[in-house]
């Protein structure tokens, strides 16, 4: 009996050094988060260029409501990287959980990565289409075309922003879906560049750093500018995709969360665009959290409840009650 419970202590213990020190490092945890939370994944919403389309559905872990407001997420990643995962980075996660518990559905959406032959705006006609798609399904899923926000973090927020403010109509893409509208009806933008014109200082910048913004220059609006020497005709291009450039009386509510200390996106590009919504009296709401970084990972776990609490307060009296 003693050599029975000595084996069983030695394999217990082997199973927690296993947990302590192999999975750590070799599972990614923040997948094992997201896939906790999805319901419905890998659902292809277009193909384009042989490349399938993806978006998963987390349906909400609390039923509020008769059928679930959707809140589409927007990845990061600098339009180069990033996968619909990436919802549940950094601050993302308690937003994410707060949101399903709310009684929200989320949306996370796959869209093109830009390169030298894609280049913007494929991003911004991909999330329409996610919109539109989910717009033709939503009856057989539950979710409620009515009620339609989105949401984005960092480069993400800026694609978010620009798919909810210019116009439904404006950046078709798959034939199939162009009946359905895109329309949402508010945005959460989580420290995202908002006017590209205003975004980088090429005058103090090194030869390294001028390297990596024509790199990035390249792949948004191709081979067509020379950082070295960008024209009245640049910046124009530059601004064709810009948040700010599509503000009129017709945007739609926001919630902006930027940190003081972002050195990735300057809070600056959050003030650039509650400018231009003061001007057409836009409903918003503007957050700058004292000390957070790019991601808001290093704030106290009061600030981010307080975070979480802003954006219910500022989203639940948009809900509309069609009943």
């Amino acid at each position: 009996m003693k050599k029975i419970i000595f084996t069983i202590i030695i394999l217990s213990t082997l199973v927690i050094v296993f947990f302590i020190f192999y999975i750590p490092r070799h599972t990614d945890r923040n997948l094992i988060l997201y896939r906790s939370l999805t319901t419905y994944d890998d659902i292809i919403y277009k193909t384009i260029d042989g490349e399938e389309l993806m978006l998963d559905i987390c349906m909400p872990t609390k039923e509020k409501y008769d059928i679930a407001p959707m809140i589409f997420y927007v990845h990061g990643g600098k339009f180069i990287g990033g996968d619909k995962t990436w919802m549940t980075l950094d601050i993302g996660e308690d937003v994410a959980i707060r949101l399903l518990e709310e009684g929200y559905a989320l949306i996370s959406v796959n869209y093109r990565l830009l390169t030298d032959e894609i280049n913007l705006p494929s991003n911004i006609i991909d999330i329409k289409d996610a919109i539109r798609y989910v717009n033709s399904i939503s009856v057989d899923y539950g979710l409620d075309p009515d009620n339609i926000g989105i949401w984005g973090s960092n480069f993400g927020a800026y694609l978010a922003l620009t798919v909810a403010y210019s116009p439904s109509g404006l950046f078709l893409g798959a034939y199939d879906l162009r009946n359905y509208p895109a329309e949402v009806n508010f945005v959460i933008d989580l420290y995202g560049p908002t006017d590209i014109t205003e975004f980088w200082d090429l005058d103090s910048m090194s030869a390294d750093e001028l390297t990596n913004v024509q790199n990035l220059l390249d792949v948004m609006y191709g081979l067509t500018m020379d950082v070295y020497n960008l024209t009245a005709s640049d910046y124009a291009t530059m601004s064709l995709y810009d948040p700010v450039s599509f503000v009129s009386s017709d945007t739609v509510p926001t919630i902006m969360i930027h940190g003081l200390n972002d050195d990735v996106v300057d809070i600056h590009q959050s003030e650039l665009l509650e400018a231009r919504l003061i001007t057409y009296s836009i409903d918003y709401q503007f957050y700058k959290i004292l000390g957070g970084n790019n991601g808001l990972s290093e704030i106290s776990t009061s600030e981010i409840e307080n975070i979480c609490d802003h954006i219910m307060d500022f989203i639940e009296p948009l809900y509309v009650n069609n009943v």
